[in-house]
């Protein structure tokens, strides 16, 4: 599946620009969605957190983290981190823009950073905070095979909860809804539906 390069992409992501303001009582945090392109089809990186880890362990998510005050902005907090945990530079970052943030009932803010980094590239996960570095061709995220919608009564009303399963592995949660949120951005730039828009909640 071909997708916007990362020019169009720019400019989709343009519409939701980088410095929203974020609400005082949650914790400010970014992340990246690290775009590559391999065999002329994009992919993104993944990181499976380390069992080690206190939070959130053997979860798959995007690399990033907190925003700490020695940080310029989110921007800086997202590529930080990034190289932090597998290695990738700043400056080996073509940063696109980012999009409206998540907020997580465990009180995080979280800002979505989306960038192009090279191919291939030598990571360097950290032993301490990263078990695996995966890579998940972009097309496969849009087949409703691998999706499963789930409807959720909340007190607001009714909501749709995103999991996407790729080889036996689980997204889930707030990288579910990143995730979700930048595939709609790309669906729309091409004009074609996303795969939830034809699937009814289970």
């Amino acid at each position: 599946m071909s997708i916007p390069s990362p020019e169009a992409l720019k400019g989709l992501l343009a519409n939701d620009a980088l410095g929203t303001a974020l609400p005082p009582e949650l914790t400010p945090s970014a992340v990246l969605l690290p775009l590559f392109l391999r065999d002329d089809e994009y992919h993104l990186v993944f990181t499976k957190r380390s069992l080690q880890l206190k939070r959130d362990g053997g979860v798959i998510c995007f690399p990033g983290g907190t925003w700490e005050s020695e940080d310029a902005d989110l921007t800086f907090t997202a590529l930080r981190e990034t190289h932090e945990e597998i290695g990738v530079k700043p400056g080996d970052v073509q940063v696109l823009g980012g999009f409206e943030p998540v907020l997580t009932r465990s009180k995080f803010a979280i800002q979505p950073v989306v960038g192009v980094i090279p191919h291939p590239y030598l990571y360097q996960p950290s032993e301490a905070e990263v078990a695996e570095i995966i890579e998940i061709p972009l097309a496969s995220l849009y087949d409703p095979a691998n999706l499963r919608v789930e409807g959720v009564l909340r007190p607001e009303g009714l909501t749709h909860r995103f999991t996407y399963v790729y080889q036996g592995r689980i997204i889930f949660g707030a990288t579910a809804q990143i995730l979700t949120r930048l595939l709609e951005l790309i669906a729309e730039g091409m004009e074609k539906e996303v795969p939830w828009q034809s699937r009814t909640p289970v």
